[in-house]
Formats: C-alpha cells, structure tokens, sequence
C-alpha cells in the first residue's frame, strides 16, 4: 500500500500545510481559521480554543512525523508553531478552575459570552495539550491535560456540561458526549504510558469503558448508530430520534476499534464484527445515490429525515435545513475508517466503499485555486460551493489533515 501512502503524503506536503502554514500567528501564536469557506478571505482574527487545540496537535503530530523522515517538512518551524501555541493556549484560554475559554482574541483577551460555554473546547485543549506533551516530552505539559482532564470528567459526572454549538435537546441522551470522551481518554491513557503515570481517579471513565459504553448503549440491533436517545427509554419518533448521522457514525468506529486492546480478547472478533455491520450501514444509508458523498443528516432508514420537528429546538431545526448539504469532514473520516476495516478485517467491501468515497472526495472538495489550496470543505448535495458556517465560524484545520497522519501511520 505504499501508493497509498505516498498519496497522502503528498497531499500535506502540497495541498494542505502550506496553506496553515501561513495562517499561523507569529506574534501570538496559535493559527487564524475565520476564512470564507474557499480560503480566499480571512474574516475575523478571533480565536476559537477548539480550533487551537486542534491546531496543536496537528503541529505535534507533523513535527513528529518530520524527524522520522516520513514528511519532508521543517521540523524546527514546526516546533516552533507548536510551542507558541501550546504557550498561547496556556497563558490566555484558561479560567482559574481550569475550564477552557470558548474563543478569545486575536492577542488572547476574553471575549464576552464565550466562557464556559461548550466542554468541547474543554476536551481539544485537552487533545492538543496532551499530545505536545507526548511529542516533546514534556511532563509539565502532560499534568495541564491531566488537570483539564479532570475538570470536564467532574462535569461529566455532576451533569453540569454544556456543549456549544450544539446544545444537547433537554431530555436526551447523546452519542457525540461520550464518542468524545472515548477519543480524549484513549490519548490521555497512551501519554501516561509514556511517562508510567496511571490514572487512579474512580470518576474518570477509562476507554475500554467508554467503548464498551456506547456500544451497549448507542447501537442498535440493525447496526444503527443513535445520535440522539431519550434518558426516559421512550420513543416519540421525533426527528431528534429518527436521524442519522453518517461521518459521526464513521470517525466513531475507528475510535473503537483503536480501542479493542481494551476488550478481551475473546470478544475482539465479536465487537470487530459488530463495527463493520455499523459502517456498513452508515455508508448505505448516508450514501446519496443520485449524486455521490455522503449526506449530512439522514433518517434511519436512508433519504430525507423524517419525524415530528419542533421548530424550538436549534438542532432539530439543523437536522432539517441542512440535511442534504456535502460536508468535508465525514468524507475524511470515511477514508480512514474503510482503510482501517479492510487492513483489519479483509474484507473487500471495505476497500470497494473506500475506491467509491475517494473517488467522489478527491473530485469535489480539493480546492480548484492551487495557490490557495485545501478544500472548499462545505458544498451543496450537488457539489457546488456553500459560503456557510458549520459548528464554528472557521475553515477547519484538523479533520483532514489528522486522517491523512493516521493512514500514513497505518501503512507505515
């Protein structure tokens, strides 16, 4: 497979970290991410933490990848990027209780309303902190992400969790909660193997845990995987209930199955089986057969949601106005997921969905001005551009770039 990871090495080095590159912020540290969605105009020169985090261990990582000879990068500038942001991070995006401001300014001060407000900027500061501290072996660094750590799990626990953009519908029971507590506890538990620091704390929920978790929990005889579940175990067939989300569905088994040491090994094959029938079925009912890539929302049993709408609640109203919009990230997260099943399990139906989501992923999102570069990463179902905001108001540097580290290391 090494054309494979040749491809994608390629793709960083000339696509993608060229254009981040320039969007990092020499005085400051950290990156600029407000761009219109073709990367033409930066908008705003605020920073958001989630994409700061993100940002960091994108750094890391890549510098990690450069001293092995695996990436033709510089891997002095990219020390030096990940130690001005891991020192603009710390400095300038933490509250006293250790809780992790939602956006700040361009020099770090507090921006009105954004404290507090979403646990998912708590867990990419977490993320990118760790993983500087992995890298550079910094242990400073390690017991920071450690102590954030600490504060989102005793959130967790004490119910008190926010999480902007997207408020969880009061009542429910959400799958993206603990899918990204599993990715934040799998990272944390392999930096402290690396400084033989083991987690003791009764209220932090390990990654086999976790795993095992959701799968009980979130998935369903038929393979779906549900987004959203009343606490009550009642159903109403809302469109809360009734939706599906493909590339959540997605980027969440190659979690598990970066999880499957934590099984016994007696179960591995069971639980390995029970992931390729979730993929399976998220790929054939997100799959738009009219014309290609994967839709953003659908109903449980494929096509356009369907459910009872209650026009009060934001992210119902986002399942229904956005459903059949392309976005990039699923599409990424696809191509890692069905390279990771196919190396895993054999199966040619892995590498066949790959071929067919690459094939629709390299001819629509790569962004046709070479000078600028990365991918118009929001696109209509027809594949036409989309000047819109998803989640937050930033051209995502992390999801794509992070897929192509992980097939790399996968063909390593």
């Amino acid at each position: 497979m090494n054309e494979i990871n040749e491809f994608y090495r390629k793709e960083i080095v000339e696509n993608f970290w060229p254009f981040w590159e320039k969007s990092f912020d020499h005085k400051h540290g950290g990156v600029f991410t407000c761009y219109t969605n073709d990367g033409s105009q930066l908008v705003s020169r605020d920073k958001y933490t989630w994409s700061q985090g993100r940002f960091l261990w994108l750094c890391s990582e890549l510098y990690q990848l450069t001293t092995e000879g695996r990436l033709p990068l510089d891997s002095a500038a990219l020390k030096g990027m990940a130690e001005k942001t891991y020192a603009f991070l710390k400095k300038h995006t933490l509250t006293r209780e250790n809780h992790v401001l939602y956006a700040v300014t361009e020099d770090g001060k507090e921006l009105e309303g954004q404290a507090d407000i979403s646990i998912y900027a708590d867990c990419f500061f977490v993320l990118g902190v760790n993983k500087y501290a992995e890298v550079f072996h910094d242990e400073e660094a390690f017991y920071l992400a450690l102590s954030v750590y600490g504060t989102i799990n005793n959130r967790v626990v004490e119910g008190r969790v926010k999480t902007e953009p997207y408020p969880i519908p009061e009542g429910f029971l959400s799958h993206s909660l603990p899918m990204i507590l599993l990715n934040v506890a799998q990272e944390i538990e392999e930096t402290a193997g690396r400084f033989s620091f083991s987690i003791e704390d009764p209220d932090v929920r390990k990654s086999g845990e976790l795993s095992r978790y959701i799968l009980e929990q979130f998935i369903a005889e038929d393979g779906r995987c549900i987004e959203l579940k009343r606490e009550n175990g009642e159903s109403e067939g809302s469109l809360l209930e009734n939706h599906l989300n493909p590339g959540h569905t997605l980027e969440a088994i190659w979690f598990h199955i970066h999880s499957l040491k934590e099984w016994k090994e007696s179960e591995r094959e069971e639980v390995r089986a029970k992931l390729s029938k979730v993929a399976i079925r998220a790929l054939e009912s997100g799959w738009d057969e009219e014309y290609g890539g994967l839709l953003r929302f659908v109903d449980k049993d494929g096509g356009k949601p369907t459910g009872q709408v209650d026009d009060g609640e934001p992210y119902c109203v986002l399942i229904r106005d956005t459903w059949d919009t392309k976005l990039w990230w699923p599409h990424s997260e696809a191509l890692y997921t069905l390279l990771l099943l196919h190396e895993r399990t054999k199966d040619e139906v892995f590498m066949e969905w790959y071929r067919k989501v690459a094939d629709y992923t390299f001819r629509t999102f790569p962004n046709p001005d070479k000078q600028i570069g990365e991918w118009i990463q929001i696109r209509s179902r027809d594949g036409e551009p989309l000047n819109k905001v998803v989640a937050l108001p930033v051209k995502d540097p992390f999801h794509v770039i992070r897929n192509f580290i992980l097939i790399m290391k996968l063909y390593q």
